[in-house]
Order: structure tokens, then C-alpha cells, then sequence
């Protein structure tokens, strides 16, 4: 798109948003008409060979190349993007002080009380005053922080895909926010996100439109087709058939075998679950009673009623892009919270 027709749509022109995971690319650019959003187009590409081992990048080739051929299938022309810093990569949580204090003052401290010396200079951090408080009398500042190395690895590699970031958030913002433009009825009562990733899963108690508490579990649909595979002597390929609920015909197996071992995988996501809304509960006496899913992981037949029996809450998939009337595609939810984000967005983290 030429600058004159970005000129014309004015200064909230919704740039295409990213999300570089894992195992693969997912992009959504959306347009807001009105107080309407709505998503002009959104795709997904998972990469030909391992492009991450942990958060570190091994194969940088790969993924500047998988970047491109997205941008091309989805015939986006846009130069400039909307990215995400992952949330094992960054720090992010609400700090709870008495009105009265100065909140600058409040967020250093509490940094300098978590951040050696040495690494506060190498350190961005961001904050915000919430317009709640779960706490009466109180203030509740949230507070963003990624290091300064990681921004600037992830602007060389786009500028290399020959892209240029606009808007860096946080992937639990980027959750959140998708999250409050499906389901704008839910601000009056705190709701557990979970994102399960292929390789990491993202826990977030949202409350009154904002993310509160985060957890990062590094344990994801990678470790449930490595579990099937190592049970089941499958190869990984096999394995990742069988999770995805298709049938091969290389080896015997029972079906309940493959449903066992699903529940085992989840048995450890929904302990982490509970844990997380336990401490939230602990910190500012409110109940969770409510756990969305998202991820590539959360398309699992049957993960609700898993969830639902273990966990004794209520618990539904997520569908990232119902705000477009698009069902399911629990897999874009940072994607598609990214999409909401503009150039100059004062709400964004970094």
C-alpha cells in the first residue's frame, strides 16, 4: 500500500501483526471501521526445518525466508509491522501500592529490588498506571520490562526480511487484549487465559480489561508428540498425526492409549493453572472461575472437558478472531491481539 492511501486512513492505520512462534508464523492485519474491527486477512506457515532451540534462533535463513513467503501467500504489501515480545522473554507484572506514592518512584524500586545493578542499564522498562484497583485506597501499575539486546536482535532480524517494526508489545498484552474484544462482558470478574504453544504455555489472570498475573511454562504440544512417540515407539512425525486425532497405519495402538496419554500431558498444565490463579487469589482475594484456551495445542479434542473435570472451573476454547466472525483458530491470539495495535499506540509496552 502506497503512503498516499495510508495518509488518507489516517494515523490508525492497522499495520500487519506478526507472531513469530516456535514452530511457525502467524500473521493478521485487520482494519477498524467505527468502533468495528474486522480482519482483512490472516494466514499461518509453519517452518520447513527447526528455525528455535529454546528462545534462541538457530536457523535465522529459515526464518527471514518463512517470513517472506507469508507476506507473499497473504499478498500484503506492507513494509511495516507489529511484533511481540514472548513472554519468556520479558517481565511483566501489576504492582499494588497506596495512591499516595509516586508511582516512578514505585516501579524503580521494585525493578531494582528483582534487577542486579549491572543489569538495570541493559533493561527497558515500561509502565502504566491502571485506571482500577482491585484494592480500595490503592493504585495498581503495571509494569513491562524485555531486554535491551532482544529488542534490537528482533528489529536486525526484520529489517533483514526487509521489514520494519512499528509497535513492539508483550505477548501477555497482546493475549489480553484479543481476548477483552470478544468478550467485552467479562471485565467484572477475573478470567484464566491459557495459550499453549508448541513449545511454551502462557498463563494469564486478566482482570477489568488488564493482564494481572503471568505464568511461562516451558512445556507445550512439542512435549505431548515426543510423549506419544517415546510411548508409543512412533516416529515424531507419526506421533504428531496421532495428536492431531488422524489415524495411522504403520503400527497397532488403542485409541483410549493416545487419550491417556493427553490427559497425563494436560494433568501438568492444569497443576501450573491452578497454581497461577491460586496465587492471584492469594494476592488480591478474588475467585478465578473462568479458563479460556488457546494455542495450537488448545485445538485437542476434548481438552474443555479435561479441563473442566480437573480444574472443577468452567473452562471453553477461545476463538481469537470471533470478533470478525471468524470461529475456532485458537492459535492466533497473540497474533490477533497484535492486530489491534497502531503506529504511536501509547498502549502498547514497549
Amino acid at each position: 500500500m502506497g503512503w498516499l492511501s495510508k495518509f488518507l486512513k489516517g494515523s490508525n492505520y492497522l499495520y500487519p501483526a506478526l507472531d513469530i512462534g516456535t514452530s511457525s508464523l502467524k500473521i493478521v492485519q485487520s482494519e477498524k471501521k467505527g468502533s468495528l474491527y474486522k480482519v482483512k486477512s490472516y494466514g499461518l506457515k509453519e517452518y520447513k526445518e527447526q528455525v528455535f532451540a529454546g528462545t534462541e534462533i538457530i536457523d535465522e535463513f529459515e526464518l527471514i525466508n518463512s517470513i517472506q513467503e507469508l507476506l507473499k501467500e497473504q499478498k500484503i504489501k506492507d513494509k511495516e509491522v507489529v511484533i511481540h515480545v514472548p513472554l519468556n522473554s520479558c517481565f511483566y507484572s501489576v504492582l499494588s501500592v497506596s495512591a499516595a506514592k509516586d508511582p516512578e518512584e514505585a516501579v524503580t524500586e521494585y525493578m531494582q529490588s528483582i534487577i542486579s545493578p549491572e543489569e538495570f542499564p541493559l533493561v527497558k522498562i515500561d509502565y502504566r498506571i491502571l485506571p482500577i484497583s482491585i484494592e480500595k485506597g490503592n493504585m495498581d501499575i503495571a509494569i513491562a520490562a524485555v531486554r535491551k539486546d532482544f529488542l534490537e536482535g528482533r528489529i536486525k532480524l526484520l529489517r533483514k526480511a526487509g521489514l520494519e517494526p512499528v509497535v513492539i508489545d508483550i505477548e501477555p498484552a497482546a493475549i489480553n487484549n484479543q481476548f477483552y474484544l470478544n468478550n467485552p462482558d467479562q471485565t467484572a470478574v477475573p478470567v484464566c487465559l491459557v495459550d499453549i504453544g508448541a513449545s511454551y504455555t502462557k498463563i494469564i489472570i486478566s482482570f477489568g480489561g488488564y493482564p494481572y498475573i503471568t505464568r511461562n511454562v516451558e512445556y507445550g504440544g512439542i512435549s505431548l508428540t515426543e510423549q506419544i512417540q517415546k510411548e508409543l515407539m512412533l516416529s515424531f512425525e507419526e506421533a504428531e498425526r496421532l495428536k492431531r486425532g488422524e489415524t495411522i497405519s504403520v503400527k497397532e495402538y488403542k485409541p483410549e492409549n493416545i487419550t491417556d496419554i493427553k490427559v497425563k500431558f494436560l494433568k501438568k498444565i492444569i497443576t501450573e493453572t491452578l497454581w497461577t490463579i491460586e496465587n492471584f487469589k492469594d494476592r488480591f482475594n478474588l475467585e478465578v472461575n473462568k479458563i479460556y484456551l488457546y494455542g495450537g495445542t488448545a485445538k485437542l479434542k476434548g481438552i474443555e472437558d479435561v479441563f473442566n473435570e480437573l480444574t472443577g472451573k468452567e473452562c471453553r476454547k477461545g476463538a481469537p478472531l470471533a470478533f470478525s466472525g471468524i470461529p475456532e483458530c485458537e492459535e492466533f491470539a497473540v497474533a490477533a491481539g497484535l492486530s489491534l495495535r497502531y503506529k504511536g499506540d501509547k498502549d502498547a509496552k514497549v
